[in-house]
């Protein structure tokens, strides 16, 4: 009896799963492909991906090359882009990252690698999209859609849109924040001389 309960718990658990993954009726898969471009302009950084999820426990992250498409594996699992100070990721491992950590931004656009399923009316057959960098404004990694290119199985010719790059304000190329620890470093010790010098005047010491 109880191996029944258990087969009947199993089968439970497993269905909605099972039924998620089924080819919708009347429809086809849609490849699609994500990439990220230019990510040899920043040499110090790392940028990873980021995966949470119902199929993951914690997260899950992977470095992001350039000529590799995105991805997020299951399908209704969510994928964050961030860009790390190599130093701190080579420092901790890439498995240990604290996303709240000021070495480390991330990027606020909802990218999914997923490409499901569209009508069978529908003669678009792939998609392949990339996204380019283009810097850093306060704590967040500024990307945006730079290309995207559908191709068809009806004869029409393969789409190639490109688009302009988004007016960003106070954007810098290197991750650099106020909290950097190295910098309070220095400013403590530029005082501290200050103080000294002045002591000096007064004939007291250090």
């Amino acid at each position: 009896m109880k191996n029944i309960i258990f087969l009947l718990m199993i089968v439970m658990f497993a269905v909605p799963f099972v039924n998620a993954d089924v080819t919708p009726e009347n429809s086809h898969p849609l490849p699609k492909c994500i990439k990220i471009v230019n990510l040899d302009e920043f040499s110090d950084i790392y940028f990873i991906g980021y995966i949470t999820g119902p199929m993951v426990e914690n997260y899950e992250t992977y470095m992001i090359e350039p000529d590799k498409c995105l991805t997020m594996g299951y399908k209704f699992n969510t994928l964050k882009i961030l860009a790390a100070k190599k130093s701190y990721v080579d420092s901790v491992g890439i498995n240990n990252i604290d996303i709240s950590n000021e070495n480390v931004f991330s990027s606020d656009e909802q990218i999914s690698p997923y490409g499901g399923y569209v009508d069978e009316n529908n003669p678009l057959i792939k998609l392949e999209i990339e996204y380019s960098i283009l810097g850093f404004s306060d704590d967040k990694l500024i990307l945006y859609k730079s290309k995207e290119t559908s191709e068809y199985n009806d004869g029409t010719s393969t789409k190639v849109e490109t688009f302009e790059k988004p007016n960003t304000q106070n954007l810098k190329l290197i991750i650099d924040n106020k909290k950097n620890p190295e910098q309070n470093i220095e400013s403590k010790s530029f005082w501290s001389k200050i103080n000294c010098f002045f002591k000096g005047i007064f004939g007291r010491s250090c």
